[in-house]
């Protein structure tokens, strides 16, 4: 038997002032999640996005005054100039995401240490949402640096005793933000499937879940739990541009991992934690659930957040090896 978690965070910038109050905020979820669980195995999974605004807002309060992120972001590369130009000029590269570039470090430090310090110090199994950076790496004599200007939304998966089991870069951007970001695109080669204490799983970003052919990919893969951040900035009951006759949020229960997961051979369990609440102008609704795949092929809605607005935790304790032959 296994937990799985999927944390609906109420975001709001005054967590990320700093990087203590961004890893408060982060302790204080995983261990509300967690609380009066069996002992077991347990997967928490946070939101994608959840470490995006620590790119604009560590080291300059000037961008909690600004009402939007177009003005976020200009006051960034305004007051970052110089060190954007000599990243450019270093990594040959430029593009608006690599606007990121000078801040990136300390982003992906406070990111990185708060969910590894929330996993370690609850014994679980973490997916730590996603946020916008380059590849990073540390080593012994260079530190923690760039290898790679090219921007991706990127999630890591952490183990029970904080260490870094494995990434993945989103593969298919989102009309709007994502893509004016001009961030780079993962490749679907790069999206592997990590064995953990709760089992195998797979970290689709996302839009990426809507497409079959990852869910194919990562089903021959041998996953049998996809856990799918996500971070959805349309209104939950507002109109799907797909097709009218659904709402956004039907739409999202219709063809998302409900639909993705039938009949998959190794696939079993579907994790959907989503980000809700407001970073500057940008709004965010959705209502996290579990997945669950039955014997027959079908799949059936587990448990799901109560609304789109407020703070959740969706949880359940099931059997990963009753998988279906």
């Amino acid at each position: 038997m296994v937990n799985l978690i999927a944390v609906q965070a109420r975001v709001s910038l005054d967590v990320y002032e700093s990087p203590e109050t961004f890893r408060q905020w982060v302790l204080e979820l995983t261990e509300e999640a967690v609380k009066g669980l069996p002992t077991a195995p347990t997967l928490v999974a946070f939101p994608e996005m959840i470490g995006f605004p620590l790119l604009l807002t560590l080291g300059d309060k000037g961008t909690f005054e600004d009402k939007t992120l177009t003005q976020a972001l200009q006051r960034f590369l305004k007051g970052h100039w110089l060190e954007l130009l000599q990243q450019a000029i270093k990594h040959r590269h430029f593009s608006l995401s690599a606007s990121f570039l000078p801040s990136a470090v300390p982003a992906y430090l406070a990111y990185k240490n708060a969910f590894a310090e929330a996993a370690k110090a609850f014994g679980a199994t973490l997916v730590a949402g996603s946020s916008l950076l380059p590849r990073i790496t540390e080593e012994v004599s260079r530190g923690t640096h760039v290898t790679s200007p090219k921007v991706y939304n990127t999630s890591f998966v952490f183990s029970p005793t904080g260490q870094l089991l494995g990434r993945s870069q989103k593969l298919y951007l989102t009309p709007g933000m994502e893509s004016r970001l001009g961030l780079a695109r993962g490749r679907l080669s790069d999206l592997h499937v990590i064995q953990t204490t709760v089992g195998k799983i797979a970290v689709p970003i996302c839009l990426d879940a809507f497409y079959t052919s990852v869910i194919d990919h990562l089903d021959g893969l041998g996953a049998e739990i996809v856990v799918m951040p996500s971070a959805n900035p349309l209104p939950w009951n507002g109109r799907w541009a797909g097709n009218p006759s659904h709402s956004e949020g039907e739409a999202w229960m219709k063809y998302g991992l409900a639909q993705q997961l039938q009949n998959r051979l190794h696939i079993r369990y579907g994790v959907n934690p989503m980000l809700v609440g407001q970073v500057w102008d940008v709004a965010f609704e959705g209502c996290s659930s579990l997945i669950e795949k039955s014997n027959d092929g079908t799949t059936k809605l587990l448990v799901q957040a109560r609304n789109a607005t407020s703070t959740d935790f969706v949880r359940a304790t099931v059997d990963v090896n009753k998988v279906a032959r």
